[in-house]
């Protein structure tokens, strides 16, 4: 298929894998097609099986391709873990499923949020140099990856690619392409580690935990959810690393950290970082 091994998540199940294998002869090209409503809402060309709707891609400055996460028009999520050794790299895909809700949701925040279908690549280099020279702030990031967005929009595949976006969206607070993507971006991540890291009751239960390690220092705030979630890694020893972002109450500036590391043979270690750090 994509040279990927594919590890069904809790929310998939076989039907998920699939319609999968149904929905890869529609990946490398969608051509324009009479628009038609499919789950959640979400306007996709009419076909035979799901479609790609959004996919997040982080290129390396030598170009090489990091696919992130695809999301499908039946709510399919297809997310991507590098594995193995630096030497012997291996990609494992694993896939969840979001609701129509869900789905919908992602639709609402790339087009009418994020305003994606009207933004090009072109137009957020513009405008990055326009701030660049205004704030005498340099755009030009040596050594980071750029971000790659892509949708399904009027039947055609629209990209919008942003270089190093979670450093100019710090930089740059006031340039609205840049931080259009930078909150797609962190949208796709989600719904990504999500899905690495079990599907949605296992995230839950992460959530769980955080909030409960989260309330001993901080016995108001609020749940930690799986949206919170923002990273997933797995670690040399076999444990799995989970991080979620919270942003503390409107209007503060007391947002943290919290992570979860799930140890094979040890307990549970949960433990909140009160500075936050960029996430990439």
């Amino acid at each position: 298929m994509d040279g990927c091994i594919y590890v069904t998540g809790l929310r998939s199940g076989l039907l998920g894998l699939c319609l999968l294998l149904v929905a890869s002869t529609a990946h490398a090209v969608e051509p324009r097609k009479a628009a038609t409503v499919g789950p959640g809402g979400v306007n996709v060309p009419a076909a035979k099986g799901p479609v790609r709707v959004a996919a997040l891609t982080f290129i390396e400055p030598n170009g090489t391709r990091q696919p992130i996460v695809e999301v499908w028009s039946n709510g399919q999520v297809n997310a991507t873990e590098v594995r193995g050794t630096r030497d012997n790299p291996q990609r494992v895909c694993l896939t969840d499923r979001l609701t129509p809700a869900e789905l919908q949701g992602l639709h609402q925040l790339l087009f009418r949020d994020c305003h994606l279908g009207e933004q090009t690549t072109a137009g957020v280099r513009k405008s990055l140099q326009v701030a660049s020279q205004q704030r005498q702030l340099t755009a030009d990031i040596n050594g980071a990856a750029a971000t790659e967005i892509s949708i399904l929009t009027e039947g055609e595949w629209h990209t919008v690619s942003c270089p190093a976006v979670s450093i100019l969206s710090t930089r740059f607070p006031d340039v609205a392409e840049v931080q259009n993507v930078a909150a797609a971006q962190a949208s796709l991540q989600n719904i990504a580690a999500v899905a690495l890291v079990g599907g949605g009751p296992t995230a839950d239960s992460h959530a769980a935990a955080a909030t409960q390690k989260l309330r001993e220092g901080s016995p108001h705030a609020a749940e930690i959810t799986r949206r919170h979630l923002t990273m997933v890694r797995r670690l040399p020893n076999g444990s799995q690393f989970v991080q979620f972002h919270y942003a503390g109450a409107p209007g503060q500036d007391n947002g943290c950290l919290v992570s979860v590391t799930k140890s094979p043979n040890g307990p549970t270690r949960v433990s909140v970082m009160e500075s936050p750090t960029v996430v990439r």
